[in-house]
Formats: C-alpha cells, structure tokens, sequence
C-alpha cells in the first residue's frame, strides 16, 4: 500500500517557521533552548555570537523533488556581537519564546565587531516512504 500527502500539510509546518520564525541566530555550541539561541554567549546560558531578525520575505517555499521545502535566504554581513566559534545556525520565535530549528553550520571563528554572512539555506519536509 502507498502513502501520499497533500502539500498542504507539509506546508503547514513550512508556514509556521514562516509567521514565527522571527531571528536568525549564528551560536557557538548546538543550542537546546530558547535562552542558548536568543541570549548572548557569556549572558546566563547564551551561546549567540551574532543574530539577525528575520521577515516574511526572508522565506520562500516551494515544491521539491522528495516533498516540500522552505529556504532561507542569504543574511549578509551580520555584526558579530561576542568573539567564539561558530558551529551551530538556530530559529527563533521571539514572540512565543521558542526555539524552532538548529542546524549545524561549517565552524568558523568570528570576531567581535566583524561580519558574518549566513548563505542561503533550505529545511526539507520529505513525503512520506
């Protein structure tokens, strides 16, 4: 027997990272909670180096080969606040308090007062096997 879904169900997901995914945050250590991913590292249990906020536009969901996805576009020449190295990219919803998606990135050492790009990335739902 076969499985399928509608599009409109994986994109339901894609949609909420859309609407509440409100600050992009680049961390040093993988972030397990909304305090890591939102507070600066060396403030309480913060691990961000550098964050920025996010918009609707920033967004974009499409059809994809194996499901849906949604991509996250390039976020050029953030300001690192706090030196560290960078290993870890988080989604915040600042509103709710929520840590919504953590992905690994390549390490790199940021400096303080410097910039960091983060490229253009994509989260995949897949369809069901």
């Amino acid at each position: 027997m076969s499985k399928s879904v509608n599009d409109l169900v994986l994109d339901a997901a894609l949609e909420y990272l859309l609407g509440n995914g409100l600050k992009l945050s680049v961390c040093e250590g993988e972030p397990t909670t909304y305090e890591h991913a939102n507070s600066n590292k060396g403030t309480a249990t913060g691990k961000v180096l550098a964050s920025v906020v996010m918009e609707s536009g920033d967004y974009t969901i499409a059809d994809d080969t194996s499901g849906r996805k949604i991509t996250m576009s390039e976020q050029a020449d953030m300001t690192v606040d706090i030196t560290g190295d960078a290993d870890h990219v988080a989604i915040v919803d600042t509103d709710n308090s929520n840590l919504l998606y953590v992905t690994t990135c390549t390490l790199q050492t940021l400096t303080a007062a410097n910039t960091v790009t983060a490229p253009a990335w994509v989260i995949n739902i897949q369809d069901p096997v």
